[in-house]
């Protein structure tokens, strides 16, 4: 079994020291890890931001709900006939029958002002016996708009409801679109702050490598490994970069919270529902999102270390040479 060379990983070891005795000896850092905060807090935010616009897609793409209000003329044997068909269709989730009784008492908790105002005036019942249904996807819209429109339905199904029911397609498929434009935009946006934290790592290194240009300077006079002057500032830039990702995540943990009690819009159930499906959908990402940000920091660090030592040490090399 392959082994590493015991003096490349004395180098590996002296070099990690020396990154975190430097990391904690110096306090000039600290402006630049305002910056890398702030940038990696965008970066947690267009992440939750793609997480989310993902659960929109997924929401809509897998479960479509609508509502059939039926004839008050149509006879409870026709009525019984179609909501059966309309179980055993493969595109259909799940079907519901509402009757007028039971949509009154629902709208009494919902809208109260509303049955206040009707029973006030004797104005009756107003609604009509609907049939509640979920489609397995978006895309059933067509084969379903197919079906009721069968002209045996016409006596059966309010005919109005069949132009909102096309309405609500092309609705759903334009916020699709626009999610799908968001996500695209975000993902460039993504793409342009990760470029800016590699120029700031980059710069960062470059300034402790002018700092310490002396010291680089006598490490190559006296034939260092290049690990030996490499590794402390990756090093240096890797712990800046896990710090920079934890306070940043418990600031968009802490954002997320306090945003509901600041922005009423927030609060309504449409967004609690969307909040429960992010929620499932965050308890699986959120582990592995951090994982990879952990993974990945250690990279950028070497990456960025590397555009900001080597001129220094060309620099210094050149020097030396002349």
């Amino acid at each position: 079994m392959p082994s590493m060379d015991p003096n490349i990983t004395l180098l590996y070891k002296r070099g990690i020291i020396m990154g975190i005795q430097s990391t904690f000896r110096e306090r000039r850092w600290f402006a630049v890890f305002g910056a890398l905060f702030g940038v990696l807090l965008m970066l947690q935010i267009l992440l939750f931001g793609l997480l989310g616009m993902q659960t929109i897609e997924s929401v809509l793409l897998s479960r479509t709900d609508l509502k059939i209000e039926l004839r008050a003329e149509a006879n409870d044997q026709d009525r019984q006939t179609f909501f059966a068909q309309l179980n055993e269709l493969p595109y259909v989730s799940e079907a519901v029958y509402i009757t007028r009784e039971q949509a009154y008492e629902h709208a009494r908790l919902q809208d109260a002002e509303l049955i206040t105002f009707l029973e006030k005036y004797n104005m009756g019942n107003p609604f009509q016996d609907t049939i509640g249904i979920t489609l397995r996807s978006l895309d059933d819209y067509t084969p379903f708009a197919s079906f009721i429109e069968q002209e045996s339905f016409q006596s059966i199904i309010n005919p109005t409801h069949l132009s909102q029911i096309t309405q609500q397609e092309a609705e759903s498929k334009e916020l699709l679109r626009f999610v799908s434009a968001g996500k695209s935009l975000a993902f460039l946006v993504l793409i342009l702050a990760v470029s800016v934290l590699i120029f700031i790592v980059t710069e960062l290194v470059r300034r402790r490598a002018l700092d310490r240009r002396d010291e680089v300077f006598v490490e190559q006079l006296g034939g260092a490994h290049p690990l030996t002057i490499f590794l402390p500032f990756a090093t240096e830039a890797t712990l800046l970069l896990w710090a920079a990702i934890i306070t940043s995540s418990v600031a968009l943990v802490l954002i997320l919270a306090v945003t509901p009690s600041v922005f009423p819009a927030f609060q309504g159930a449409v967004m609690r529902a969307l909040g429960e499906e992010l929620a499932n959908n965050f308890r699986g990402s959120i582990p592995l999102l951090l994982l990879i940000e952990f993974v990945a920091a250690p990279i950028l660090a070497s990456l960025g270390a590397w555009l900001g030592v080597w001129p220094t040490v060309r620099s210094k090399a050149l020097s030396a040479s002349s």
